[in-house]
């Protein structure tokens, strides 16, 4: 059976009778996020998230049941349901994004720390996160970030290198499917995301959210939904002064050399992200 015929196979409706006989033999059933009793936060790593699991703390009335941050949520083998309650995740502008995770690259709390200084050196790793040159050593960084060679070898041990998706798609996007997309280790790779059109279709049709929160916006969003949804959520009646009160009080903030992430950028720097980060732009609203 050819490629192309295996995978619209996998993705039809029958796929989850195959799933189901599978699931128990290979995967134990399990779900990485952050689930409440009336809800689930799909959590993004640098986009607000730290600010929002603290928040939801507050202003849930129950504690969550279920949590593992920055994880997918996955519950066995091509399941394609959603899984039946109010679910949200967080985005940010990608230009702004790449800029934030440069800036925290340097520390070791950065999941990609070790993992380049491992597979790079102390030398180049200074080089890569130069805070006192940080327009160069940003450049220098996000061109190796996007570029497939690189990765290969600095991220070896992440699944992203292997899927057949770095000649296309950036690091962020691919973030952003894999937290947010159901069982992103079987379906997020080649054959079944062939290009960036591909894969903006695949994430209107599979994608796990039924709302997303800006960051720019976060605590606008926030209220939002409070005021919107709260009762249903398990929310606590006064959840939107707790927003309101803790507004500016946002932590897990990345330090950084220069006033705004578009001075880190060249117009090169900038069309490098637009085309490869085309997804989340084009669903989410975003310019540079």
């Amino acid at each position: 059976m050819g490629w192309r015929r295996l995978s619209r196979s996998w993705l039809s409706r029958d796929c989850a009778s195959f799933g189901h006989m599978v699931r128990r033999r290979l995967f134990p059933m399990v779900s990485r996020m952050i689930e409440y009793e009336n809800f689930i936060y799909l959590d993004v790593y640098k986009t607000g998230s730290t600010h929002v699991v603290d928040l939801l703390k507050r202003v849930t009335a129950g504690r969550a049941v279920t949590k593992s941050r920055h994880s997918p949520l996955r519950r066995g083998l091509l399941n394609f349901g959603k899984p039946g309650k109010f679910t949200f995740a967080t985005v940010r502008n990608p230009w702004d994004w790449y800029v934030s995770m440069w800036a925290y690259g340097h520390t070791t709390e950065n999941p990609l720390y070790q993992h380049i200084l491992d597979a790079l050196g102390p030398e180049r790793h200074a080089a890569l996160y130069d805070t006192d040159n940080p327009k160069a050593a940003f450049s220098d960084w996000l061109r190796s970030i996007h570029d497939p060679a690189f990765l290969a070898v600095a991220l070896k041990k992440f699944r992203l290198p292997r899927t057949g998706l770095t000649p296309f798609m950036g690091f962020y996007t691919y973030r952003f499917m894999k937290v947010t997309l159901p069982s992103p280790e079987i379906l997020l790779r080649w054959p079944f995301v062939r290009s960036m059109d591909g894969a903006i279709a695949f994430q209107k049709r599979w994608a796990m959210y039924d709302s997303v929160l800006k960051t720019e916006t976060l605590d606008d969003d926030l209220r939002r939904l409070a005021e919107t949804n709260g009762p249903a959520l398990g929310f606590k009646p006064n959840a939107v002064a707790i927003i309101d009160r803790m507004a500016a009080d946002h932590k897990n903030l990345s330090k950084r050399s220069l006033a705004s992430y578009r001075d880190y950028y060249s117009d090169e720097l900038r069309d490098l992200v637009a085309r490869r980060d085309r997804l989340v732009i084009d669903l989410f609203g975003y310019s540079f």
